[in-house]
C-alpha cells in the first residue's frame, strides 16, 4: 500500500514547475497581449501623423508595427484560445493549422526585415556620400517595404506544405525529419540568425558613424536633425530588445534539438516538467516579447516620440492651456514682428 502511494505522489518541485507554466499561460500571455495591442495601435497612429509619415525610418517602424500586430494576433491570441477553450481546431483542422503558421511566420520575417531595413536607412543617412543619403527618402522606403513584404510572403509558402494537423499527437507540426530540417533551417537563417547578425553589425556601424561625425568640423560634418538622431536611438534600443529576447528561445531550441532523440524513459519527471516550462516561457511567451514592447522602447528612448504621443492622446486645447506663458508671448511676438526673432537669434546674450 505504501509503495503504491509513493509512486503516485507528485514531487512538489515538479508540481511547482507545472504551476508556473500554467500561470504563464493563464496570466502572462493575456497581460503581454493587452500591452502589445495597445502599443502596436499607438505606434501605428503615431507613425501616421504628418510629422512622421514623411520620414523613411518612421515608415519602416510603421510597417514593423503592423507586422508585430499580426504576430500578436496569430501567436498569443490563438494560443490563449487554445488554453481557455476546450475545442482546439489547431490540432485537427489542417487548413487552420497551415494558415496560422504561414501568417505568423510571414509576419515575424516581415517584422525582422523592417528593423534591418531601418538599420540600413540610418547607416546610409550618417554617410558623407550624397548618393547614399539619397536612398533615405519616403518614396524609397515605401518601395523597399513592398519588396520586403512580398519576399516574406513567398519565403513562408513552404509552411503550407510541411505543416499539418496531427490529431493523434494533438499538435500542429511537421511530420517528417526532412520537413523538420527545412523548418529549422529557415527558422534560424531568416528569423533569428541572419536578422540578429545584420541588426548587430549595422547598429555598431551606426554608432561608429555618429561618433566619427561628431569629430568632424565645418562642411565635413553631416548635419542630422534631432528627430533623425532620436529615431536612431529608438532603432538601437529596438535591436537590443530583439537580441535580449531572442537568445533564450534560441538557446532552449538548440538544447531541445540536441536532446530530442533521448529515450523518454531516461528523462526524470523533473526534467520533463522543466523542459515543458522552458518551452512555454521561451516559445509561447518569451519569443513574442519583442513584438509588444517596441512601443515602450520608443517611448523611453525618444523625446520626439513622447511629444507625438502626447499630441495624439491629449486634446490640443489642453496642451495650449499648459503651455508656458513665455513661449506663448514669444510666439505672438514672432508673428507680429518677425524681424525681432532674427535679432534675438543673433544676440549672444540669449
Amino acid at each position: 500500500m505504501s509503495n503504491n502511494i509513493s509512486t503516485t505522489t507528485i514531487d512538489p518541485a515538479v508540481a511547482r514547475l507545472n504551476a508556473v507554466r500554467i500561470e504563464i499561460q493563464h496570466i502572462g500571455q493575456p497581460i503581454l497581449l493587452t500591452l502589445g495591442m495597445i502599443g502596436c495601435i499607438l505606434n501605428i497612429a503615431i507613425f501616421l501623423r504628418p510629422t512622421m509619415r514623411t520620414n523613411s525610418c518612421a515608415i519602416y517602424f510603421h510597417a514593423s508595427s503592423w507586422a508585430n500586430l499580426q504576430c500578436l494576433t496569430w501567436s498569443l491570441f490563438i494560443s490563449m484560445l487554445s488554453t481557455f477553450l476546450t475545442n482546439k481546431p489547431l490540432t485537427y483542422n489542417s487548413a487552420y493549422c497551415k494558415i496560422r503558421y504561414y501568417i505568423l511566420t510571414g509576419s515575424q520575417l516581415a517584422s525582422r526585415a523592417c528593423v534591418v531595413s531601418a538599420c540600413l536607412d540610418r547607416y546610409l543617412l550618417c554617410s558623407q556620400s550624397v548618393r547614399q543619403r539619397s536612398f533615405c527618402r519616403a518614396s524609397v522606403a515605401i518601395k523597399v517595404m513592398g519588396i520586403t513584404i512580398t519576399s516574406c510572403a513567398c519565403l513562408s509558402i513552404y509552411l503550407l506544405v510541411v505543416y499539418d494537423a496531427l490529431p493523434q499527437a494533438r499538435q500542429c507540426n511537421v511530420s517528417s525529419a526532412v520537413e523538420r530540417i527545412m523548418d529549422t533551417t529557415v527558422l534560424f537563417a531568416f528569423n533569428f540568425g541572419t536578422p540578429a547578425l545584420l541588426m548587430s553589425a549595422l547598429s555598431a556601424l551606426i554608432i561608429w558613424r555618429l561618433k566619427q561625425n561628431a569629430k568632424r568640423i565645418g562642411h565635413q560634418r553631416v548635419h542630422l536633425r534631432k528627430r533623425d538622431l532620436q529615431l536612431a536611438a529608438m532603432l538601437i534600443g529596438q535591436v537590443a530588445l530583439y537580441i535580449i529576447t531572442a537568445l533564450p528561445f534560441v538557446t532552449n531550441f538548440v538544447s531541445l534539438t540536441v536532446t530530442q532523440y533521448d529515450s523518454p524513459s531516461s528523462k526524470s519527471a523533473y526534467r520533463v516538467a522543466a523542459e515543458a516550462l522552458a518551452s512555454t516561457a521561451t516559445g509561447s511567451f518569451g519569443t513574442f516579447i519583442f513584438n509588444p514592447l517596441t512601443f515602450y522602447v520608443y517611448t523611453l528612448t525618444a523625446p520626439s516620440f513622447r511629444r507625438e504621443l502626447s499630441a495624439l492622446i491629449v486634446p490640443k486645447r489642453w496642451m495650449n492651456r499648459f503651455q508656458p506663458k513665455e513661449h506663448i508671448e514669444l510666439s505672438r511676438t514672432n508673428r507680429v514682428n518677425p524681424s525681432m526673432r532674427i535679432t534675438q537669434a543673433n544676440d549672444p546674450r540669449i
